[in-house]
C-alpha cells in the first residue's frame, strides 16, 4: 500500500485504513489487486461521525492511459467510523451505525437513489464498525448546497419532491411486502426519544426561547402566558405525541431531513437531490421530516402561503410515485396531509429552538465542546446562541405557524 497521501489530520488512521483498503480491493475485484490510496477530510459540512474521503487507485493504471481508462481504475468512497468516544454515548453512535447498516442491508434495495453501500460491518468493538459508500460527489457529480439556511425555494422544492418519493416507496413497500417492511421497522434502534434522553431537557429548556422576545415586543400577554404554561413539559406532552405512529400516514422517515444530509446537482437547469446519512430513520408521520427541513432552512420564509405551496408540490410528487407503483392515493389525501401538518408541524420548530442558531453558524465551537458541559449548561447556552437575531426569527416563525393552524391542537 504505497504512495499514501494524507493530511496531518488523517495520519493516525493509516493503521486501520490500510487493512480496510485491502478488504475493499478484494470486493472491487479484477484490476484492483494492487492499489494505492489517497485520503482527505471533508470540510464543507457538519458531520458527527468520523468521515473520510478515500480514493482507491489501481497500480495497474498507466500514465499513458486516457482519462476514461484512469477513471475506470480508480474508485472514490466515503468511509464512516464511530466519532470520538467522548460523544459516542451522548449521540448514541452504536444505534446510529446499526440503523444505517440496517437501511443498506434490508431496505436500500427498494429505494434506489441512495449512495451504493460497498461494505459495512457492525462490530462489538465500536471502533471497528465501519460503513463504506460510493462517493456520489465524484461518481455522479453531486455537491453540498451552499445555502445552509434561507435555502432558495427551488432547492426546497427539489428536496420535497425527493422526500415525497422516499415516503411513497415506504407506503408501497408497506402495502406490498408488509412482513418484510415491519420486520425492518421493528429492528430500527431508537436514537433520540428514549427514557433519560438528553433531548428531554433540551426540548423542555429551549421550547420557550421565542416567548421572551414576544413579551419584549409587547405581544399579547395572555397568549404568551398560556403558551409558556403549555410548553413547560414540551418533550413529554408534545414531542412524544408527535412521534407516535398513526396510520395510514405513518411512513419511513429519513429522520434527519436537513440540508446537511443531501447533495445536489443541476440537471436541465433544475436542482436534483440525493439523500445521505440514514442513521436516524424512523417510522412515523411524514411531517417529522417536512417540518424539520422547513423550520431549519426556510425559517424566515415560512408562512401560510409558502407552506401551502411546498405541501402541494410534496403531495403531487407523492401521488405520482404511488401511481407509478400501482398504489391508489385514497389514504393519502392532501386534506389528511394538511391536517397532519397542523397537528405535528411544531415538531420542526422545537428542533429549531436549539439547532437553528448552530445551522446559521452562530456557534464557532465543536460538538465535543458540548460533551464537556453538564446538561444544564448546554441548555442554557443553546437558548443564547445567536442572541436576539435568532430570538426574532423563532418568534416570527412561531406566529406564522399559528396562522397556519399549528397551535390549534395545543392551545
Amino acid at each position: 500500500m504505497g504512495n499514501v497521501t494524507m493530511s496531518e489530520q488523517t495520519e493516525d488512521c493509516h493503521a486501520w485504513l490500510g487493512p480496510l483498503v485491502t478488504k475493499l480491493s478484494s470486493i472491487l475485484g479484477k484490476g484492483f489487486e494492487d492499489v494505492r490510496y489517497e485520503v482527505s477530510v471533508p470540510t464543507d459540512s457538519f458531520f458527527v461521525s468520523n468521515l473520510l474521503f478515500v480514493n482507491i487507485v489501481s497500480n495497474a493504471s498507466s500514465v499513458d492511459d486516457d482519462e476514461a481508462n484512469k477513471r475506470l481504475k480508480s474508485v472514490n468512497v466515503v468511509v464512516k467510523r464511530m466519532p470520538p468516544e467522548t460523544i459516542q454515548e451522548m449521540m448514541r453512535s452504536k444505534e446510529q451505525f446499526h440503523n444505517e447498516i440496517l437501511f443498506y442491508q434490508k431496505y436500500a434495495q427498494y429505494y434506489d437513489r441512495a449512495p451504493r453501500c460497498i461494505y459495512a460491518t457492525e462490530e462489538s468493538s465500536l471502533r471497528d464498525s465501519v460503513i463504506v459508500l460510493e462517493n456520489v460527489a465524484t461518481k455522479r457529480g453531486y455537491s453540498v448546497c451552499k445555502w445552509k439556511y434561507d435555502t432558495p425555494l427551488e432547492y426546497t422544492l427539489a428536496a420535497f419532491r425527493e422526500i415525497a418519493r422516499f415516503h411513497a416507496i415506504a407506503y408501497t413497500t408497506k402495502r406490498t411486502r408488509e412482513k418484510e417492511f415491519f420486520d425492518f421497522v421493528d429492528a430500527i434502534g431508537e436514537v433520540r426519544f428514549y427514557p433519560e434522553s438528553m433531548f428531554r431537557d433540551m426540548y423542555n429548556g429551549t421550547a420557550t426561547r421565542s416567548l421572551h422576545f414576544l413579551r419584549k415586543q409587547g405581544h399579547d400577554k395572555e397568549f404568551c402566558d398560556k403558551l409558556e404554561a403549555r410548553l413547560a413539559n414540551t418533550y413529554e406532552d408534545l414531542i412524544l405525541k408527535f412521534i407516535e405512529v398513526e396510520e395510514p400516514l405513518a411512513t419511513l422517515c429519513h429522520g434527519d431531513f436537513t440540508i446537511n444530509n443531501m447533495l445536489f446537482k443541476k440537471e436541465s437547469d433544475e436542482p436534483k437531490v440525493i439523500f445521505i446519512d440514514f442513521a436516524l430513520i424512523r417510522y412515523g408521520s411524514p411531517i417529522l421530516d417536512l417540518s424539520t427541513f422547513l423550520c431549519l432552512h426556510c425559517a424566515r420564509d415560512l408562512d401560510k402561503v409558502m407552506l401551502d405551496n411546498v405541501l402541494r408540490v410534496y403531495h403531487d410528487s407523492l401521488i405520482q410515485c404511488l401511481r407509478e407503483n400501482d398504489i391508489d392515493g385514497e389514504d393519502y389525501s392532501y386534506e389528511a396531509l394538511y391536517e397532519d401538518y397542523k397537528k405535528k408541524g411544531l415538531f420542526g420548530f422545537f428542533i429549531a429552538t436549539f439547532f437553528l442558531a448552530i445551522q446559521m453558524g452562530k456557534f464557532d465551537g465543536e460538538i465535543e465542546d458540548f460533551a464537556k458541559m453538564d446538561l444544564t449548561e448546554w441548555v442554557a447556552l443553546s437558548r443564547q446562541i445567536g442572541g436576539e437575531e435568532v430570538d426574532e426569527i423563532l418568534a416570527n416563525m412561531l406566529l406564522k405557524l399559528e396562522e397556519f393552524g399549528c397551535l390549534d391542537y395545543i392551545l
